[in-house]
């Protein structure tokens, strides 16, 4: 018998009805907080919540419950195919968790939904939806690589986290992206798709017979960090929030950083690649920054706020749009983050001798002809893609 006749052999379920919440954070993302807990019979948990301050949309859990179920057909077509073609039978083992949506009893998050599942040991990220792959992890790469192949091309399963003995996984949070985007707000489409399969390198699980995107290009930076999102009124967390602000206007928390983004990117070529992509008619967020009772504003992407002061500096920008995030439900991140010692008026380039000021005349950063002389794309990115590629821009 085939295992997508029995796909609920795939899944790992809850294992009560009933789970008390537990004090420790043990991981977070984009819009939630993961805390332990432990079911009313005595076993492990995790609980996801909504980080405070963000509105919950009906669609924010749902979708990673849709996302696990509809990945369960993907792992037994997999599995299948390891027992039957591949002299690997025996030697993979592949579940995934299903979260179920809960609501809080009692306390002072009476009321609150949240998502529960099995909790999972030494819990580690495989690849990402954005294309970075740990090939250490190789059956993890080969059952994204799958999904492409069975679904036609159609859709691809990634962000594949979760624990790991041998060739035996737990997954949880996995994420669907479809040419039609019905999987939710970490669906990037067919860009997403095309994008993860210029990335992908083919390991001893794949198939010398699956299908492949001949000439994928490289549409996204591959990060580790949390999901990549489409930026869109979709989004859960919406603080709707956007003012155009001079970026000379906006403090740095920091007093250095790296010269280098995650991916490699210098500022340097990161201010000329946005500067080709006519950055200044965007009508969508470019960084994220808080008010403070005085009426200033902080950036919370201090490389990326470096970049457009440059880019300002240069004239490339006059104003960009900015999400102001309530100080209230960031100050963990305002805290570790606030090192500056001028107020954040300008900011040192670590290992160099170079800083970012307001102006050209207290600024010290080589090759900014480079940037005043970038000519724009003849064909730019659409604001979804462009959002997509800005979002690999981060501080760590």
């Amino acid at each position: 018998m085939s295992n997508l006749q029995n796909l609920e052999s795939f899944a790992r379920r809850n294992a009560d009805n009933n789970a008390n919440m537990g004090n420790s954070k043990i991981g977070e993302g984009k819009y939630k907080n993961v805390t332990n807990g432990t079911y009313f019979n005595g076993v492990g948990c995790a609980i996801k919540l909504l980080k405070s301050g963000t509105t919950f949309s009906s669609n924010c859990f749902v979708d990673d419950v849709t996302n696990a179920n509809a990945a369960l057909k993907y792992v037994a077509g997999f599995q299948d195919y390891i027992e039957k073609e591949t002299p690997f039978k025996g030697r993979v083992s592949i579940k995934v968790n299903i979260p179920a949506l809960w609501e809080q009893s009692d306390g002072h998050l009476q009321g609150q939904l949240m998502l529960v599942e099995p909790y999972i040991e030494n819990f580690q990220k495989f690849n990402s939806n954005s294309g970075a792959q740990d090939l250490t992890a190789a059956v993890a790469q080969a059952l994204s690589h799958y999904s492409y192949h069975a679904s036609d091309g159609n859709e691809i399963l990634c962000d594949l986290q979760g624990g790991k003995v041998g060739e035996s996984y737990v997954l949880s949070d996995v994420v669907l992206m479809s040419k039609q985007k019905k999987y939710g707000n970490t669906d990037l489409g067919v860009t997403g798709i095309e994008n993860w399969m210029h990335h992908h390198r083919c390991t001893q699980f794949c198939s010398s017979q699956w299908k492949k995107w001949t000439g994928a290009r490289r549409l996204i930076i591959p990060t580790f960090s949390s999901s990549t999102t489409l930026e869109t009124s979709t989004a859960p967390a919406v603080y709707n929030s956007l003012v155009r602000v001079r970026p000379s206007a906006i403090r740095f928390t920091h007093d250095s950083i790296s010269y280098h983004f995650q991916d490699g990117h210098t500022l340097l070529q990161t201010a000329i690649q946005i500067a080709r992509e006519d950055v200044e008619r965007r009508e969508i967020r470019m960084i994220n920054v808080v008010r403070v009772n005085n009426g200033t504003l902080y950036a919370l992407d201090n490389r990326r706020l470096a970049v457009f002061r440059l880019l300002e500096m240069c004239g490339r920008v006059r104003t960009i749009k900015v999400e102001i995030v309530p100080l209230s439900t960031n100050t963990d991140e305002w805290n570790r983050k606030l090192t500056t010692t001028n107020g954040g008026a300008s900011i040192d380039i670590r290992g160099t001798n170079h800083y970012i000021g307001t102006t050209c005349s207290d600024t010290h950063f080589p090759s900014m002809n480079g940037i005043r002389n970038a000519r724009v794309n003849a064909h730019t990115l659409s604001d979804e893609r462009f959002s997509i590629f800005l979002a690999g821009f981060k501080d760590t």
